[in-house]
């Protein structure tokens, strides 16, 4: 794992505090993580939960969960996954055009002329509400845009979601993307190392509209593993 900063592991270890009251407070209420967005119903495959995302305008975030038909579904057990993405007409202005620009030419694409929203990453979740990885996809999946991996993990680190009616899996996704920093960056550079190495096949091929290419990176997680590698005594700063 990445050498993280000690003012990083701090905010990690806030974050993991974070996670674990969001536990307990499902653990007292016996409720589900999903429950404020699937209502206690089984959800239809494809559809999002909730119908309209989850949106922080002010903050310019949002999010939704979904799960895949069983066929087209992760066979190691995934109940479905969050689609995570920052707001273009809030994060806009402060995105460098020309890296971005350069990062495209690089991969022989153009982004999308009407998406509002940039993709960042998903979440897998198993049935108990547990996440099980982090992983990410070519543009065409969403349709949004995609920006490189430095512009990505900047977005990524300001996540926040507040909503007018507050929701519990807010803050649970707000902890879960601080509590795996490290994790993340790794995902985000692999992804574009893999688009990189795909791009250098193609050529004048559009890589990210091709359908042949879904899942371009993928780590595992685990938030017990995680939390006992953050409170170790190489981690010993405290917050």
């Amino acid at each position: 794992m990445g050498r993280q900063t000690p003012q990083q592991i701090s905010s990690m270890q806030s974050a993991a505090e974070a996670l674990l009251a969001c536990y307990a407070e499902l653990a007292a209420d016996k409720s589900h993580l999903l429950s404020e967005i699937l209502h206690d119903s089984v959800p239809r495959q494809w559809a999002h939960y909730p119908d309209d995302d989850v949106i922080d305008r002010t903050n310019g975030y949002q999010f939704f969960y979904h799960s895949h038909s069983p066929e087209d579904r992760d066979a190691t057990g995934e109940h479905g996954h969050f689609h995570v993405f920052a707001r273009q007409d809030v994060h806009g202005d402060a995105i460098d055009t020309d890296t971005e620009q350069d990062f495209l030419m690089q991969l022989n694409g153009e982004q999308p002329a009407h998406a509002n929203t940039i993709h960042l990453l998903c979440v897998a979740l198993d049935a108990k509400g547990v996440p099980t990885a982090l992983f990410t996809v070519n543009r065409w999946v969403t349709g949004d845009h995609l920006l490189s991996a430095a512009t990505t993990l900047r977005l990524l680190f300001s996540f926040s979601v507040h909503t007018q009616h507050e929701l519990r899996i807010n803050k649970w996704l707000t902890a879960l993307l601080a509590l795996f920093r490290p994790q993340i960056e790794q995902l985000l550079m692999e992804r574009d190392k893999a688009l990189r190495k795909l791009a250098e096949k193609r050529r004048k091929s559009d890589l990210l509209e091709d359908e042949s290419v879904e899942l371009l990176s993928s780590i595992p997680i685990d938030i017990d593993l995680q939390i006992n590698w953050l409170f170790s005594d190489e981690n010993a700063t405290g917050p």
